[in-house]
């Protein structure tokens, strides 16, 4: 959830210290060897953009089977086996599926099958309530058998001390260890800490100490999963980077200077901007689109997100085409948004290894657009067929 605190002029200037090794990874997955897998479906003749950012590879093929992807290249280099299902997608491009790398009510089966059916075929709900959390293997076991429904990744409860900005109070740093713990014992695959002011007009809420904010880190990173840190005010990123977070929830509004912004980029620190509800609470757009533009323009790497939910006024339940314009507007290349959209947004949810990409041994989260996005992002809305680990789910074909 985000809160927009009263505007202020407020200038930071800040270090980040040494980004985290070896904690961040997800997962290794085994890859399908071609002699013990065999397709049970192909997409033929779509020119392929893949989602490393990478130039797209026309007349391209997709072996899928079951669940992952089996193979993938050019007609040049890739055969159809006999016998496989096809679907020619002559004149249409090739996407990974979607991910929403900041939303809430993602505990809704209705929503995440809303979100399925725009392509965003993962999402991550960057704080459920404690209910939620403890009930979650259960929700997760009901949804992940039906692929209808959107992959949901769980921050778990906000992290905050009492009085503060979130739902799970912490009053120690022996107390925040085993919040943390407890959070992950009951499936959430990451957790979400809190820095923040307020609502508008409401100044100087409690906030975590560093001790209470570093132990948080560290509990998760022992079991290495990553912390996923709230701010809007640019003040509030050193304290996140010193406590060794993994990725900063929203791009302040506030202005940040260049030297935070290079530091930010040599550390790489992640951004998810979240304008949808930066715009919503009245919050100086411009601002955030200088500080995206200067930071992309130094080699940073964003991730989609709209804050689904996380404030008031409407925010689009599918295919997040504010976000995705507004990044444009900020001088992002629609290559680099559509990194944004899908392997940018699978690393900070920690299932890079999962999805995110068109490659072999990952799941089969294909989208089959009408045009070409990197001609006109428009043509993202132009969506024809959705498959969601493997399954056809939308074909409008």
């Amino acid at each position: 959830m985000s809160i927009v605190p009263v505007f202020r002029g407020v200038i930071a200037s800040f270090l980040l210290l040494s980004s985290i090794v070896g904690c961040q990874s997800s997962p290794t997955i085994s890859v399908p060897n071609a002699t013990d897998q065999k397709a049970t479906l192909a997409l033929v003749n779509g020119t392929l953009i893949d989602g490393t950012g990478v130039e797209p590879i026309p007349n391209a093929i997709i072996l899928i089977a079951g669940d992952r992807i089996l193979a993938v290249g050019s007609q040049k280099t890739l055969a159809v086996p006999a016998g496989v299902r096809t679907l020619d997608v002559s004149g249409a491009t090739l996407l990974p599926g979607f991910i929403n790398a900041h939303i809430h009510r993602g505990f809704d089966k209705a929503n995440l099958q809303a979100w399925a059916q725009a392509g965003v075929t993962t999402v991550r709900d960057e704080s459920a309530s404690s209910a939620q959390v403890a009930g979650l293997k259960t929700f997760r076991a009901g949804i992940e058998a039906d692929p209808h429904y959107a992959r949901l990744v769980s921050a778990g409860t906000m992290l905050t001390v009492p009085g503060g900005y979130g739902y799970l109070y912490v009053s120690s740093p022996e107390e925040a260890r085993q919040q943390v713990f407890d959070e992950l014992d009951a499936g959430a695959d990451m957790i979400k800490v809190s820095l923040e002011d307020g609502y508008a007009g409401t100044q100087g809420l409690p906030k975590l100490t560093p001790e209470e904010l570093q132990a948080i880190v560290e509990a998760a990173h022992s079991r290495g999963r990553l912390v996923s840190g709230h701010i809007t005010q640019a003040a509030y990123i050193q304290p996140m980077l010193e406590a060794g977070v993994d990725d900063i929830a929203h791009l302040p509004y506030d202005y940040i200077s260049p030297a935070t912004l290079q530091q930010m980029v040599d550390q790489g620190v992640y951004l998810t901007p979240t304008f949808t509800v930066f715009r919503n609470y009245g919050a100086p757009v411009s601002m955030l689109v200088q500080n995206l533009k200067r930071f992309v323009e130094l080699g940073g790497k964003v991730a989609l997100g709209n804050d689904y939910g996380g404030g008031p006024g409407d925010f689009e339940l599918g295919l997040p085409l504010y976000e995705i314009q507004s990044m444009r507007l900020a001088g992002m290349t629609p290559m680099q948004i559509i990194v944004a959209c899908t392997k940018n947004a699978a690393h900070v949810s920690q299932i890079e290894n999962e999805v995110g990409t068109l490659e072999p041994g990952k799941f089969a989260d294909i989208l089959v657009l009408g045009g070409n996005p990197l001609e006109d992002l428009q043509a993202l809305t132009d969506l024809r067929i959705v498959i969601h680990s493997g399954m056809i789910i939308r074909n409008d074909t």
